[in-house]
């Protein structure tokens, strides 16, 4: 064989190396959602909290709130066991617990419930058009449900999807309720391995 054959055999051999290297460690591309957008609400330390303070970060937003007896706190105990996983990963990604029930939820409230938890995450609160305005960003709904038989008065039934936002605050995912860790640790791998 010539040496100029050998060459280009070497040459074409290194080109079928590096482009499966670029394909191996390719950043998925990731759509923009369009929803989501910037709001303000009150923080479980009752502060004001900007959701521009966390740029940066990936985010991971879902409604709900303190008296949900069953979706929430299964939320917040997978998120919990996402930021494990992550390792320390887990400091690039905030979780942003915004209630669908204000009126209960005072933010001493949503600091206990959040106690339970090892997660990075705040629980938001505010004025009923506030919590409404940001839900409608997201498109998330919630229906009041009286239970005069309660202690409690009424039940809330709202959107159980998870929001995944990258580093510069657009939802890049979304995960249904019944999304597997697995599955929500993928996600959010991708949108750190995208950057600031």
């Amino acid at each position: 064989m010539s040496r100029a054959k050998i060459w280009s055999a070497g040459a074409a051999i290194c080109l079928a190396v590096g482009a499966w290297l670029v394909a191996r460690t390719a950043v998925p591309t990731l759509p923009v959602l369009p929803i989501g957008g910037d709001f303000t609400l009150t923080d479980h330390h009752g502060a004001r909290f900007d959701s521009r303070a966390v740029r940066g970060k990936v985010v991971l937003v879902f409604f709900g709130y303190s008296m949900c007896p069953d979706v929430c706190p299964t939320t917040l105990s997978k998120l919990s066991v996402v930021a494990h996983r992550l390792g320390d990963d887990a400091t690039k990604v905030k979780t942003l617990y915004i209630t669908v029930d204000p009126a209960r939820d005072t933010p001493e409230v949503l600091r206990a419930d959040l106690q339970s938890f090892r997660l990075d995450a705040l629980g938001l609160t505010g004025t009923r058009e506030e919590t409404d305005r940001v839900a409608r960003l997201f498109g998330a709904t919630y229906t009041i449900v009286p239970r005069p038989e309660s202690a409690a008065r009424y039940t809330v039934t709202h959107t159980t999807t998870l929001y995944a936002l990258d580093a510069a605050g657009r939802v890049r995912l979304t995960f249904p309720y019944e999304a597997t860790v697995d599955e929500i640790v993928t996600g959010v791998t991708q949108l750190i391995a995208l950057g600031p």
